[in-house]
């Protein structure tokens, strides 16, 4: 995106509480044009932990991008496996169960996975849990079978 798509979002106000990485992952482009137009629009610059009550969704939007495809990255903290996880206000998760909940509305039964071949989409459209994994399974067996 441009410079004058960031400064409308940067003066709408909503967008002054996100992070630079938000920011920039929101409008498609890097984290430095973000941080050029706050300060030539004389906007205090974005403090890590300035809003202690940002919820996990607000988290999880600012440390994730969306990608070609529909897909979405994970731009943190990653297990030793390369799961991303979130840590949050005292609340340590995996981000698909984050990325679940938001998408369904209700918490994950079982492990999350994504539906997708993207390596480690967080999308929440493309999460699944157990019992929706073994519906899947099912059509594809009635299916083959016909």
């Amino acid at each position: 995106m441009s410079y004058e798509a960031v400064a409308r979002a940067l003066r709408q106000g909503d967008a002054r509480e996100l992070s630079d990485l938000a920011l920039a992952a929101e409008h498609g482009c890097r984290p430095a044009l973000v941080a050029r137009v706050r300060r030539d629009l004389a906007l205090p610059s974005y403090r890590r932990g300035k809003r202690s009550s940002a919820t996990i969704r607000e988290v999880f939007l600012e440390r994730s991008r969306p990608v070609a495809g529909g897909h979405r990255e994970w731009l943190a903290q990653t297990a030793a496996s390369g799961t991303p996880v979130l840590s949050c206000r005292g609340v340590h998760v995996t981000v698909g169960r984050v990325a679940f909940t938001m998408a369904t509305g209700r918490e994950p039964e079982g492990q999350v996975r994504p539906t997708c071949v993207f390596p480690h989409c967080v999308e929440p459209g493309c999460q699944a849990d157990r019992p929706m994994r073994q519906a899947m399974a099912a059509r594809l067996r009635v299916g083959a079978a016909r």
